[in-house]
């Protein structure tokens, strides 16, 4: 009996992580960020393997752009002015989800 009910219980997890990622409310893998130097951005993070880039703005919102080449991420990096690279080359250029509000 008690092998018969594990064996439902991880059936029904592994069901329901596939509806999760399936809805797209599956929890994201965070990022680590690191500070930058900018008026408007407070934090900057990059995952390679996901191309997903992630900024916290010093308002407080953090949002996360999909399918970001490594590169774009490497300029706004090395980017004098962060803020003004972000405006014209990543902000309604990339798909976008904000995954925290303002505090």
């Amino acid at each position: 009996m008690a092998r018969a009910l594990a064996s439902s219980l991880n059936r029904f997890k592994a069901l329901a992580a596939l509806l999760l990622v399936a809805s797209g409310l599956a929890f994201a893998a965070p990022i680590e960020r690191v500070p930058v130097d900018s008026s408007n951005l407070k934090s900057v993070g990059f995952d390679e393997k996901s191309r997903v880039l992630e900024i916290q703005f010093h308002h407080g919102g953090i949002y996360r752009y999909h399918d970001v080449p490594a590169e774009t991420h490497a300029a706004l990096m090395k980017a004098e002015s962060k803020g003004r690279y972000f405006q014209t080359n990543i902000r309604n250029k990339f798909r976008f989800e904000k995954v925290a509000a303002e505090k």
